[in-house]
């Protein structure tokens, strides 16, 4: 019979009873360290942190969004201007795209969704050197009352809720893989179990687990395999992007001040 005070159980109820994700994906920590699984812990902990680099992103974290602009031309003033990428300067096109990608902790990225425009349901994030690519815009128009005040990506708060519940789908998918790996008298699984059971759900890769019972009322299992499947897309199939909210950032902003430096000296 199951051990339903299990920290397994526990799990699974404050998933169902809708407690906040953060909580849920901590008492993951725990049952990784009860496991001895450290993959377990290490994604359970970049959804809680964030995740510092784009080699191990999942796609999920991939948004499309929408870059605008404001300005000032004259006495005009002009708010939200969308522009392509295309539009901005040549050597950031490759790197700033209609999509952004979120290393923000859960956490954090909740609280975007509660800080946003909630009369245009969008949260604004401001490019990476925008105010050097602003200057370069201004540069390159050659009207001398045109002033680019801010640049900026646009994101619906219903893509970042997207991104939220494929997090909480995730550990449904989790707890059902562990819940069907762990043997009935079992506290917890075994680390190769938990594992193989985050490989299948995260990366798309390893063996999904079949229970079956037999005819006196135990229960067996095999490893159904499924293959090296790729990555799960995100909700809408938009332009690769690149933009690292740590590493990209400094790398881009680097760029800029390169190319304006040498602008100016041949200016």
């Amino acid at each position: 019979m199951a051990n339903n005070s299990s920290l397994l159980s526990e799990i699974e109820r404050s998933l169902l009873d809708s407690a906040p994700t953060a909580d849920v994906l901590r008492k993951l920590i725990v049952l990784g360290g009860r496991a001895g699984s450290s993959e377990l812990r290490d994604w359970a902990s970049r959804e809680l942190r964030g995740y510092p680099g784009d080699a191990d992103l999942p796609d999920y974290r991939k948004i499309p969004a929408m870059i605008q602009m404001d300005a000032v031309v004259g006495r005009g003033q002009i708010t939200g201007q969308i522009i392509a990428p295309e539009q901005l300067p040549e050597f950031v096109r490759k790197e700033i795209t209609n999509e952004v990608s979120f290393h923000q902790g859960i956490g954090e990225i909740q609280a975007l969704i509660s800080n946003g425009d909630s009369t245009k349901n969008v949260v604004h994030f401001a490019l990476p050197g925008s105010h050097l690519i602003a200057a370069m815009i201004d540069k390159a128009s050659g009207n001398p009352y045109q002033h680019v005040t801010n640049i900026y990506w646009s994101v619906g708060t219903a893509a970042l809720e997207g991104l939220v519940d494929q997090v909480k789908t995730r550990l449904a998918e989790l707890l059902g893989e562990l819940r069907a790996a762990t043997p009935a008298a079992a506290e917890v699984p075994t680390a190769a179990q938990a594992a193989n059971a985050l490989n299948v759900v995260v990366h798309g890769k390893g063996n999904r687990v079949q229970v079956s019972h037999a005819q006196d009322g135990s229960i067996s299992s095999s490893d159904v395999g499924t293959g090296d499947k790729p990555s799960d897309k995100p909700f809408w199939t938009v332009s690769k992007a690149v933009w690292s909210a740590a590493v990209g950032l400094a790398t881009i902003a680097a760029a800029v001040f390169a190319w304006w430096g040498l602008g100016h000296s041949g200016g």
